[in-house]
């Protein structure tokens, strides 16, 4: 089973409460805003890694797959706070079929 990202980088755009480095506006500083990228994404935090997370965090309390619905839930509130277009919200029945 794999998290479904939609790569909209909402996450990305709201890390102010996070030790991570981010701007005046709450966006990572590793954001790359015209490619919608991140510059360092190969050694990016565990935080920003949805399996690390897991692993690290959820593992006993919670089955991956419900994590997932839990992480997508979350995704979905903030690409309506950024007011993204809906078609980055992942169907969460997908995790059905994986």
């Amino acid at each position: 089973m794999k998290f479904l990202c939609s790569k909209c980088s909402a996450c990305c755009r709201n890390v102010g409460d996070l030790d991570l480095p981010s701007d005046d506006n709450g966006v990572c500083l590793n954001l790359d805003q015209e490619n919608n990228t991140c510059k360092i994404y190969n050694t990016r935090p565990d935080i920003c890694r949805v399996d690390k997370t897991f692993e690290n965090s959820f593992k006993d309390t919670m089955t991956k797959k419900e994590f997932y619905v839990w992480n997508t839930k979350a995704c979905h509130w903030l690409i309506d706070k950024e007011g993204l277009d809906e078609g980055f919200k992942v169907d969460i029945k997908n995790y059905d079929n994986v």
